[in-house]
């Protein structure tokens, strides 16, 4: 079997005008979606927090005092968030399970595990349960709902238009960056995000961020048009600035950062794993944990919803410590009660909810030794605090999330912030190193529990690294020794050690090509190799895809076959494997 030298071979994915296109529709799809999921979670607060709760939380652009409901109003919070916990969860858990939980972990376990498929009715139950979960004043998010949604009608997409293999995960991605870009305003970071958020480490989809960007910038530009304006979430003071003297505080809130980073995962998970235990049908669990989010409500009511209101009332100093640390040590258990119990958002609103907290405690903190950082006293009383709540914004979503890199760009979008990069550029990284350090081992490093740490770690791509270490290993192109194998986590991927030869000599691990019309072609594993003496099937590889073969797996013509074969099994499959000669 011969092949082109290494230098000529096949990249992993190949660009198309094609799939540029679709990613288009999903840009508009995305813009569309994030204005109707934003519209149902309005009207769902309205009657549901608002109208039972008598509870408005703030939002953004209102800087007005907040009036908290008090006395017997009190007692209506538990009632309102236990029911919208009781219809999102019968909607969810009836017509579409995979829709609970926050939406962009869906959607990653949809890239790495499931070729990029979704279940098509999951647009509509994740709209209906999120705004419901959200609009009765659970603790979550509009941008794993909404990724998940646009993620949903992409899947559609690509069914129609038939898409496979790398096509169909690169359209995924595309359409989680057009619906996150839409609801947060941030094409740039959002874009980003889509290819960063797949990995734990310092890693990157890169070969599908041009069609992130494309569909990010469509889906922002359908919101601003829709809308009438492309203005920024947050509303910031101007002339926002710092001196380098500053960077040694924003390293120290890095740190601060990296540790609540590394805490969130592991609450959010636990909590998660303690409903899971519950002798109860999950339909009822985001009902229990609406109720305690009540109770704590009941209490602390700013903890309430998505917190961006609190978020800029920050941001502009104006909130008392007490309510800061509240939204500090509250804000995450009540997030994983309301998730982790079944509940449908995301985690992203409450998590820079509280890193902004944590950014205003941190800078209250040093404002009160200002002898000990005197360069920070520079800036003006008004505008002093807003740069430390922006970069704790970013630094505590990057640590817990892994994602660096996008969150730097996103905050900066969400806020028009630009002047503060280089301040978040340094506590994003301290975060995430220190997040990355104490994390690691930990069954939960991240807030996403199905990223993986490197591609070669994806599913999705162990074909492809599969295919690359045959033909190292069977002398294809240039001779390589063993010890010359660099491919990442090679034994991980195929469970095997060296030498090759394998099983004590008796056999090799080999490769075989099925042409169509062979007599393999079109037929199950167990009727054709199951019946050979010597031979294992371990993998095949077909496009970009893996598959592992069992007894009624169809073997389809173009499959390349990995097997663990003696020599005179290899000799039989090889001839079976070949096309049939022409008959005369």
């Amino acid at each position: 079997m011969t092949s082109e030298p290494s230098s000529t071979r096949e990249p992993i994915f190949r660009p198309t005008y094609r799939l540029l296109g679709y990613c288009v529709v999903v840009g508009v799809l995305g813009g569309i979606a994030a204005v109707v999921f934003d519209a149902c979670v309005h009207l769902a607060q309205h009657f549901l927090i608002e109208g039972i709760g008598h509870y408005a939380p703030p939002d953004t652009g209102i800087h007005a005092v907040v009036e908290l409901p008090h006395g017997l109003s009190l007692w209506w919070i538990p009632l309102v968030t236990t029911l919208g916990g009781l219809l999102s969860g019968f909607i969810v858990y009836r017509w579409a399970p995979e829709a609970e939980g926050h939406g962009t972990d869906a959607a990653l376990e949809a890239y790495h595990t499931r070729g990029g498929e979704v279940n098509g009715r999951t647009p509509v139950v994740k709209t209906v349960a999120s705004a419901l979960t959200i609009g009765s004043g659970g603790v979550a998010g509009r941008e794993g709902p909404t990724a998940q949604i646009v993620v949903g009608l992409g899947g559609l997409l690509a069914k129609l238009v038939n898409l496979r293999g790398q096509e169909r995960r690169i359209l995924l991605l595309a359409s989680m960056a057009a619906g996150l870009a839409a609801v947060f305003q941030a094409p740039l970071g959002m874009a980003i995000f889509a290819v960063e958020i797949l990995y734990s480490g310092m890693v990157f989809e890169s070969e599908a961020l041009i069609y992130t960007v494309v569909s990010a910038v469509t889906g922002y530009a359908v919101r601003g048009l829709i809308e009438g304006g492309w203005t920024p979430i947050f509303a910031i003071p101007p002339g926002l600035s710092f001196s380098p003297l500053e960077l040694v505080a924003y390293a120290l809130l890095g740190v601060f950062a990296g540790l609540l980073g590394a805490a969130l995962p592991t609450i959010f998970y636990w909590v998660r794993d303690q409903f899971h235990r519950i002798p109860i049908v999950p339909h009822v669990k985001p009902a229990l944990g609406g109720l305690l989010v009540g109770l704590v409500g009941m209490a602390v009511p700013q903890v309430l919803g998505t917190g961006y209101g609190w978020v800029e009332l920050a941001i502009w100093d104006r909130l008392p410590i007490v309510i800061l640390l509240a939204l500090l040590f509250v804000k995450g258990p009540a997030m994983a009660l309301t998730i982790g119990s079944g509940g449908s958002g995301g985690v992203f609103a409450p998590t820079i909810t509280i890193g902004a907290a944590l950014g205003a405690v941190v800078g209250k903190l040093l404002f009160a030794a200002g002898h000990l950082f005197p360069g920070m006293m520079s800036a003006r009383p008004e505008t002093a605090l807003a740069p430390f709540v922006l970069v704790g914004m970013a630094a505590v979503f990057a640590g817990a999330a892994r994602t660096p890199i996008s969150t730097l760009i996103m905050v900066a979008e969400m806020t028009g912030g630009y002047a503060l990069i280089v301040p978040a550029m340094l506590a994003n990284t301290v975060s995430f190193v220190i997040q990355r350090h104490l994390t690691s081992g930990l069954r939960y490093p991240t807030l996403y529990e199905h990223q993986v740490p490197a591609r070669e770690d994806s599913p999705a791509h162990r074909g492809v690294f599969v295919r690359r270490a045959l033909q190292m290993i069977e002398g294809e192109g240039e001779s390589l020794e063993s010890a010359q194998l660099t491919l990442p986590r090679l034994v991980s991927l195929l469970r095997f050690g060296e030498p090759i030869p394998v099983t004590d000599g008796a056999g090799s691990l080999v490769s075989i090509e099925v042409a169509p019309g062979s007599e393999l072609a079109d037929t199950p594993v167990s009727g054709s190799i199951g019946g050979i003496s010597g031979v294992t099937a371990v993998a095949i590889l077909r496009s970009e895809e893996m598959v592992i073969p069992r007894g009624p797996t169809r073997i389809e013509a173009g499959d390349q076959v990995v097997l663990i074969a003696t020599p005179e099994a290899y000799a039989t499959l090889r001839s079976m494997a070949e096309a049939a000669p022409p008959t005369e």
